[in-house]
């Protein structure tokens, strides 16, 4: 048996089936080389740039909190100069400055070469390096919730892409299986015709009816080449071109069994849209403090140590030992005592922004909360749906099977067969179409929770340094 579930707390798709599995009217077959859900998934992770491109930006986190931490450290240079000049003066001055001409001119040539080790340390900045550090961390987390959101994001829209190709193959079966039920219709007619029940323009009208769906199967596989070529750039791995898109269809429910208010609930607390703006409110907060810490004097320790030699011709050139050893070592207090209002001025408009952003916050959380309830209804109007066109189904099958069975007594007429045929071939489609719907309906209800990962078994993103990957 095969079985794939992609199932948590809430109950996200669930395939369950063996190799060949009938749905409705047509046996699905599920062959190893077949491209299943997970199957695509997994390709996605490997391939999809749009994904890739997220675990890119999930790599940032770590270069972030290090370079916050680099402001407790000092900063060391090293240098090392060495070069060679010339000089001609034609004139100079006496001691009284007067301009005086140089009786011997002649060209003198120097070199030099220096070697230098300079040492800063902020000893004191009135606690702005641990806002900085603070400022880092949630500016890491902005970033890895970003990244989490698009990558629930994109596994979202390759779940779409995939149950679109389904859905289309799923058509292009009911197309193929109408076609042959013209086909039959077409071979009765003819039979009722050689028995004179039928005249010519009934078999010329089934002739007619049976191009135009030849016609439509045509159209419906031009629709699931397209549908597999979307898929295809959803996942980013053309290696798929030679796969065929397998798995039974998904399977539907009554969206009663959920707990929409624990999933609102998660949503509010852990949709990554969420602590996304949570985690900007924290370094807003956190850049108000640096901005509060402008106030407060700084000291800090400096110092340089050095070696040079300077001598005629080439004689200094490239010399690594120079003779001449020099350095210093100074503190320096800063205290601000009057910046022209600017820093009373950055303090307010940093505040102004934290208080934005904590109100940016709450209005995430509200508009999350909205948009999960409001998939919800599309996915309850998705069920009810469902169930309204599958009665219409079952009484379009059953009305078009008394005018068939009356068509071969010759007590219907050809149009009563056309109207029974194109209400049950309309009710048919609409099945599938409703079904798929209602698939991509729960794919929206959890994309829009923000647990689309979760549910589809990448709880922690690959590349997340917060998983350990």
């Amino acid at each position: 048996m095969t079985v794939f579930v992609v199932v948590a707390a809430f109950g996200f798709f669930h395939f369950e089936g063996t190799a060949q599995e009938a749905t409705g009217d047509m046996a699905v077959q599920v062959a190893p080389g077949d491209l299943t859900l997970d199957r695509a998934l997994e390709l996605a992770v490997g391939h999809s740039p749009l994904y890739r491109k997220a675990l890119n930006q999930l790599e940032m986190v770590g270069p972030q909190g290090r370079q916050a931490w680099g402001g407790f450290l000092p900063s060391l240079n090293v240098s090392y100069g060495t070069g060679q000049r010339f000089d001609r003066q034609t004139t100079a001055v006496d001691f009284f400055g007067n301009p005086i001409e140089n009786p011997t001119s002649e060209t003198i040539y120097t070199s030099s070469a220096s070697q230098g080790l300079s040492l800063g340390l902020d000893l004191f900045q009135g606690g702005r390096r641990f806002h900085q550090l603070g400022e880092a961390r949630a500016a890491a987390e902005v970033s890895r919730r970003r990244g989490q959101g698009e990558l629930n994001g994109v596994l979202a829209q390759v779940q779409r892409q995939f149950l679109g190709a389904q859905e289309q193959r799923a058509l292009l079966t009911v197309e193929q299986e109408l076609l042959a039920a013209r086909e039959r219709d077409l071979e009765v007619t003819r039979r009722l015709y050689d028995l004179a029940n039928k005249n010519r323009a009934d078999v010329l009208g089934i002739e007619v009816d049976r191009e135009q769906q030849r016609s439509g199967v045509r159209r419906a596989e031009g629709e699931y080449q397209k549908a597999r070529l979307a898929l295809q750039t959803a996942i980013g791995d053309p290696g798929i071109r030679e796969m065929t898109i397998g798995g039974p269809e998904p399977e539907t429910f009554d969206p009663e069994g959920l707990d929409l208010d624990a999933l609102v609930a998660q949503a509010v607390e852990a949709s990554p849209r969420v602590l996304e703006a949570g985690a900007s409110s924290r370094s807003l907060r956190a850049q108000l403090a640096m901005s509060r810490a402008d106030r407060w004097p700084t000291i800090s320790l400096n110092g340089n140590l050095g070696r040079g030699s300077y001598g005629p011709d080439q004689s200094a050139l490239f010399d690594f030992s120079p003779s001449d050893f020099g350095g210093s070592v100074q503190l320096s207090v800063s205290i601000p005592v009057f910046q022209r209002f600017n820093t009373s001025y950055q303090i307010a408009q940093a505040s102004v922004a934290h208080q934005n952003a904590l109100e940016d916050q709450r209005l995430m959380e509200l508009q999350v909360e909205e948009e999960v309830r409001a998939r919800y209804v599309d996915l309850e109007t998705a069920w009810l749906t469902l169930q309204d066109v599958g009665r219409s189904l079952d009484l379009a099958q059953e009305r078009l099977r008394l005018v068939r069975e009356e068509y071969r007594l010759a007590t219907a007429t050809f149009e009563d067969l056309q109207g029974a045929v194109r209400t049950a071939a309309e009710s048919r489609r609409a099945v599938v179409q409703q079904r798929y719907a209602f698939a991509r309906a729960l794919v929206d209800l959890y994309e829009a929770a923000g647990v689309v990962a979760q549910q589809a078994g990448f709880a922690d993103a690959p590349g997340d340094p917060a998983s350990g990957n």
